[in-house]
């Protein structure tokens, strides 16, 4: 019975294998060459969501504002329409790929298909990665602060550059205290924002640690690995 279930299950994964393997070269190296960029892209679409919850948007912004929202949605349009002409199979891809549809009309949406990108980020080497998605996500919140605490009673942080130096202070964890949020979104905001910084220092102090032993590691092995040539010699 065991050994059935086990044939079962290899033939599950081998008929999954040959569709996920299915598409032309021409297709895997776009999404292999464009994904990245289009994950850090929707990562970057958050303070759209949470700006638009907030409710504050100044006037003088909501044109920005929607030249943005515009804007992603064209990127993820053609992103689509490339994908299903690259694919071979035209409209019957686009169909296949109901996020896909509806990230173009709610591009917040991709959000979700960034997980992948999130998973790759504690992958060894990929600090720079790391590091970028943590900027981003620094200057995401930089933006919703400031909508949120922007009209707020009594609120100190009421400009960008308010917000964007709040935000620095507050993921490197050093805490001056001059500018704080008053409003429930920004202490919200605030909290994911310290443990984006928490993690960041964590990340960045093993990949120091580690680059250390392993030039220690390198220096030790070194004089053995030449004082063994030479006694062969």
């Amino acid at each position: 019975m065991s050994t059935t279930l086990n044939n079962a299950a290899n033939a599950k994964t081998t008929a999954n294998e040959g569709k996920s393997t299915s598409f032309p070269p021409e297709f895997d190296a776009y999404v292999a060459r464009t994904q990245s960029w289009l994950d850090l892209l929707a990562l970057s679409t958050i303070w759209l969501v949470l700006a638009f919850v907030a409710g504050q948007k100044q006037n003088d912004l909501i044109s920005f504002w929607l030249l943005c929202r515009r804007g992603i949605s064209v990127v993820y349009l053609v992103d689509l329409f490339i994908r299903s002409k690259l694919s071979g199979r035209g409209l019957r891809y686009a169909v296949s790929r109901p996020d896909l549809m509806v990230a173009v009309v709610l591009p917040p949406v991709r959000i979700f298909a960034s997980m992948r990108l999130l998973r790759k980020l504690f992958s060894r080497g990929n600090l720079a990665l790391f590091m970028t998605v943590a900027l981003i996500l620094m200057l995401n919140a930089a933006v919703v602060v400031w909508e949120f605490e922007s009209r707020a009673p009594g609120a100190n942080i009421t400009t960008l550059g308010n917000a964007l130096w709040w935000s620095v202070v507050t993921v490197t964890t050093v805490g001056y205290g001059d500018y704080t949020p008053v409003t429930l979104g920004g202490r919200l905001t605030a909290v994911a924002l310290l443990a984006l910084g928490l993690v960041s220092l964590a990340v960045l102090t093993a990949q120091i640690a580690s680059n250390f032993l392993e030039q220690g590691q390198a220096a030790q092995t070194g004089p053995g690995v030449e004082s063994s040539e030479s006694g062969s010699n």
